[in-house]
């Protein structure tokens, strides 16, 4: 029987906190998809050599207001309040991307990965020119650099790129359209290894091994504390 491959979304989840890979596996996750972050997503993949233009930048914006709400379950009232603040920021992301286009483009975006051998799959973003894996965040940048999660996440699909195309693939960017920022990162071995250690422990979590809680666990505002809290008090009645 083939193992199943650990997702690198798994693995950015275990580096939120390794209790969100238990409870996604058991399904006690809710499913939230924020309006602001899939707009600024879904416009950043559909980037073309056009795309440093504002009137390209509205009328894709117009384009997604209309089919988001097909593909995913959102508000109207929240998706339309998003698009109107995305829609002020289009002199901003034009800007952006006449800074930065020559580094994505011409590229291939949501490309599905897979590698038994190193029991790992997801889907990245996008492959820049020069077969350089890359990750969008809605999310600020850091100061410096990039964040850990993002990091780790990106060696993990630079495994599988190397692999796929026999060649070690030591450099990959993280997109921060919301900071004005992109990232070039330096792949290291130590990366590599510590993907690998996390898909060991994914797997094990996901065959029921209640992982312990972390110290610095950002408990406040999660989407699983109920779970959580009810999964520790039912335990702590039998011992």
């Amino acid at each position: 029987m083939t193992t199943p491959t650990v997702r690198i979304s798994d693995i950015g989840l275990y580096l939120h906190c390794p209790r969100m890979v238990y409870f996604d596996s058991l399904h006690k996750l809710p499913r939230m998809d924020n309006p602001r972050h899939l707009l600024l997503h879904s416009l950043m993949l559909s980037i073309c050599e056009e795309s440093g233009q504002e009137g390209w930048l509205q009328e894709a914006l117009g384009k997604l207001e209309q089919e988001l709400s097909i593909v995913y379950e959102i508000d109207a009232g929240e998706l339309e309040s998003a698009c109107r603040d995305l829609e002020e920021r289009i002199p901003e992301l034009a800007d952006y991307l006449s800074l930065h286009l020559s580094l994505l483009l011409p590229c291939e975006v949501d490309v599905d990965l897979r590698s038994q051998r190193l029991g790992l799959s997801g889907r990245l973003d996008r492959i820049a020119p020069g077969r350089i894996p890359s990750l969008i965040r809605t999310g600020y940048a850091p100061q410096d650099g990039v964040w850990k999660r993002d990091r780790l996440m990106l060696a993990g699909y630079a495994l599988m790129l190397s692999e796929m195309h026999q060649t070690r693939i030591n450099q990959g960017l993280v997109e921060y359209p919301r900071s004005g920022e992109i990232r070039r990162v330096q792949i290291h071995s130590t990366d590599r290894a510590r993907v690998l250690r996390i898909r060991d422990r994914v797997q094990q979590i996901k065959e029921g091994t209640l992982p312990d809680r972390p110290e610095d666990a950002p408990c406040e505002n999660c989407v699983a504390q109920e779970s959580c809290q009810t999964r520790v008090s039912l335990a702590s009645k039998f011992f």
